[in-house]
């Protein structure tokens, strides 16, 4: 599960730290590479603890509304499905009609991977 959200990296002597409008909490690191490797870990962690807890994910913030001093502003995506508890794939049966199940079996269709990302889109998740 891919999200990408806006940050805020401020640049001090001994290196930097960001921040995200839409989460509390922020990141550091020596270097700029440190920094957004950091920045991208804590905000998967974030969005799988949104997930895991059932609250709604905030909407981004504009990145054009925001502005820093010392910094500079960047999108930041992240992959929260390593983080989300209760991550591995489960079994489950469903019924569909014969006509679509041979017309999906015959294109190759995976049921997993749709109903998963059906799933996702109706959860507001994708």
């Amino acid at each position: 599960m891919i999200k990408t959200y806006p940050a805020i990296f401020h640049e001090e002597d001994d290196g930097y730290w960001i921040e995200f409008p839409e989460f509390q909490g922020a990141a550091e690191g020596e270097t700029l590479e440190d920094v957004m490797s950091e920045a991208s870990v804590f905000l998967s962690s974030m969005v799988a603890y949104y997930i895991d807890e059932g609250l709604e994910l905030p909407t981004p913030s504009d990145i054009h509304s925001l502005t820093v001093d010392q910094g500079f502003i960047s999108m930041v995506q992240a992959d929260a499905a390593p983080y989300i508890k209760g991550n591995k794939a489960i079994r489950k049966n469903v019924t569909v009609p014969e006509w679509i199940s041979k017309r999906a079996d015959k294109a190759g269709i995976n049921y997993s991977e749709v109903l998963t990302r059906a799933l996702m889109e109706k959860l507001h998740l994708s």
